[in-house]
């Protein structure tokens, strides 16, 4: 009888990883307000995208370090399944960055004359007549006789807002753990065995000495934080197959980094290349972020459909409150900073065609983005260490 009590407690913490309901205090995201801008980060310094609704234009700027001769951007219909090219640009270079700008104005543009509705803009940087990734996503806007405005779901805003007060209320020392003990049922169990790694004294070791290495030059915790994303977000994969399945999410972010560093081969490895999930992503930042000493914890929470299945905004998105994503927050100057790495890149693994897409870090939208940018996409629902 204990044997099969353990197996079924097992079996229930194994799949808390996967996408499933969760409870949240809304179920829906009401009506949103009509306001004039949105900007994805204030702290981050040339690397943001701030978008302005002045009547009849739609101003556009941006500051980048992922560098492009030129730069799409392009307009979905709230609905549909893909977009349509509105634009080009070319940027000026900067030196570490570049910058450019752009509008619609229905005054002057055949196809901002013809806008009605609700649409997401995405700007993509172009290496290629297809796949271009998205340097910029999730801002939502609505034309109504060519007047333009900004959607900002405020229940949303204030469901994160909430969630994370009650977080904050458990001491940041809590999250300190450099071997990820309070996380060790979520990110060391081998999803095949079903069996939890232990964390030995090695592991953390390599975890520091890792770390080292990545936010070597860094000033400050930031900076050293920012590192890691960019390292994460450049060398993992993303594997659909595993996260639409619900099945084999290699997460274990030792014998990710480990695999990866070694160019060892295993079931999600290969010559370097390491394919992992969104729970893989957020628990390499927190094993090399802890290793500096910088408190983080993981979230999940639901995040907004936008891809081959339909753009949605939070008016049209079903199942708000489904768990389907994780990713960190971190405790740096004396705040909570989200840092979602999976977004950051276009990288991607086939598993049933050993097919890998290497893209490298392709934005910087979810490092310290502000409240109204993270609820475009992000609702949380959990902070795991947190009643």
């Amino acid at each position: 009888m204990k044997k099969k009590i353990a197996i079924i407690l097992s079996l229930l913490m194994c799949v808390s990883m996967f996408p499933m309901d969760a409870q949240a205090a809304i179920k829906s995201a009401g009506e949103p307000a009509e306001v004039e801008s949105l900007i994805s980060s204030e702290n981050l310094e040339h690397n943001f995208v701030k978008v302005t609704a002045m009547g009849n234009t739609l101003q556009v700027e941006v500051e980048t370090s992922v560098k492009a001769a030129e730069y799409n951007y392009n307009l979905v219909k709230v609905g549909a399944t893909k977009g349509e090219w509105a634009g080009r640009v070319y940027p000026t270079d900067m030196g570490e960055y570049n910058k450019f700008s752009f509008s619609l104005n229905n005054t002057g543009n055949k196809m901002a004359r013809a806008l009605n509705g609700d649409y997401i803009l995405m700007i993509t940087k172009k290496i290629g007549a297809k796949n271009n990734p998205v340097i910029y996503k999730n801002c939502c806007f609505r034309v109504t006789s060519g007047q333009f405005k900004i959607l900002q779901y405020d229940k949303i805003i204030e469901e994160n807002a909430r969630l994370n007060s009650k977080a904050n209320k458990v001491s940041v020392s809590n999250f300190k753990k450099t071997n990820l003990s309070d996380l060790k049922t979520l990110v060391f169990r081998d999803p095949v065995t079903k069996k939890v790694a232990p964390v030995t004294t090695k592991k953390v070791k390599y975890f520091k000495t890792v770390s080292d290495k990545v936010v070597k030059g860094a000033d400050s915790d930031y900076e050293k934080l920012l590192k890691i994303y960019e390292y994460i977000a450049e060398n993992f994969y993303y594997d659909n197959i595993a996260f639409s399945t619900g099945t084999k999410q290699y997460v274990d972010p030792y014998r990710n980094l480990y695999n990866m560093r070694n160019k060892k081969k295993s079931a999600n490895s290969e010559n370097g290349k390491v394919a992992t999930t969104c729970v893989g992503y957020a628990a390499a930042v927190a094993a090399l972020a802890r290793a500096q000493g910088i408190p983080t914890r993981i979230v999940n929470g639901h995040h907004i459909s936008l891809g081959t299945g339909g753009f949605n905004s939070w008016s049209t998105e079903k199942g708000i409150t489904t768990l389907d994503h994780w990713w960190a927050e971190c405790y740096v100057d004396g705040r909570w900073i989200t840092v979602d790495a999976t977004p950051g890149n276009s990288n991607k693994w086939n598993r049933s065609t050993n097919k890998w897409t290497y893209t490298g870090i392709t934005n910087y939208i979810y490092f310290d983005p502000t409240p109204e940018q993270l609820a475009t996409s992000h609702m949380i629902l959990e902070t795991k260490g947190v009643k």
